[in-house]
């Protein structure tokens, strides 16, 4: 089943089928997908069951990146102070505690000692306090710029030199940060239990096949401009309205029979 450790950097050469039941597309699922391409003595093909992407999005997503990649344009590095300066926004990073941060983090091997470790964490800590205080939206929005900052100066400084030690000093700084930050809990977003029950199952088939990349095309990807979007904001709307949506959108047509169907939503 595909989980998001499958995403990245996962290798294992006997992996030869996935279970998608999850949205992919873009760079996603190139690099989700692209965890069966390893190969084993007796590995002759691989098979994907995807219960949730059309077929045209899953060859949009493969398209630009078959035969050769090109970038329409270079990634801009001031994006990277853009990003910095709307952190600096929210008053949650402080010079004065990154400083600090800085001179344990960046300590030559010979004198690092056993109190170091909790010290960084104690020059973080406010920065997390002062985070809790944001309102949901604000928390969205700074992480989102968190992860973006993190991201674009890991890609950059792989490429090009940079010669500001303050920024290389609120990486290190950012890093920590992020794994410090509280994790939405999505326990409670979903209550079906009261609406829904298993009463039957009704499994169908609708098409096998094998996707065909065209060749000699000519396709650019974009470079890397703005941070990710903020969470949906959480709406509601009768069991009867969700039922027509899927519908209308999915060319379905659910009956009692298909009860089970809304228990999977989440």
């Amino acid at each position: 089943m595909v989980a998001d450790k499958y995403q990245t950097g996962f290798d294992q050469p006997l992996l030869h089928t996935m279970y998608v039941d999850k949205k992919l597309s873009g760079v996603k699922a190139v690099q989700t997908l692209s965890r069966l391409n390893r190969t084993c003595p007796g590995k002759e093909d691989t098979f994907v069951l995807d219960f949730a992407n059309d077929e045209q999005e899953i060859i949009d997503a493969f398209q630009p990146y078959y035969e050769q990649t090109t970038l329409i344009a270079t990634t801009d590095p001031n994006r990277l102070y853009d990003l910095k300066n709307r952190l600096d926004g929210y008053q949650i990073i402080w010079p004065s505690e990154v400083d600090a941060f800085a001179k344990i983090f960046f300590k030559s091997q010979e004198k690092v000692n056993n109190q170091d470790q909790s010290r960084l964490h104690s020059f973080i800590d406010p920065a997390v306090d002062r985070f809790k205080g944001l309102s949901e939206e604000q928390q969205d929005e700074f992480k989102n710029s968190l992860t973006a900052f993190i991201r674009l100066y890991v890609f950059l400084a792989q490429i090009m030199p940079f010669a500001d030690g303050e920024l290389e000093k609120f990486y290190a700084f950012a890093r920590l940060l992020q794994t410090k930050l509280p994790k939405l809990s999505q326990s409670e977003a979903f209550k079906f239990l009261d609406e829904v029950a298993l009463e039957y199952y009704r499994l169908q088939k609708i098409r096998e096949g094998q996707i065909v990349l065209e060749k000699n095309t000519d396709l650019s990807l974009q470079p890397i401009t703005e941070a990710g979007i903020p969470r949906d904001k959480e709406e509601q709307a009768k069991l009867s309205e969700i039922i027509d949506i899927l519908n209308k959108k999915f060319r379905t047509d659910f009956t009692e029979a298909d009860k089970y169907f809304f228990s999977q939503i989440e």
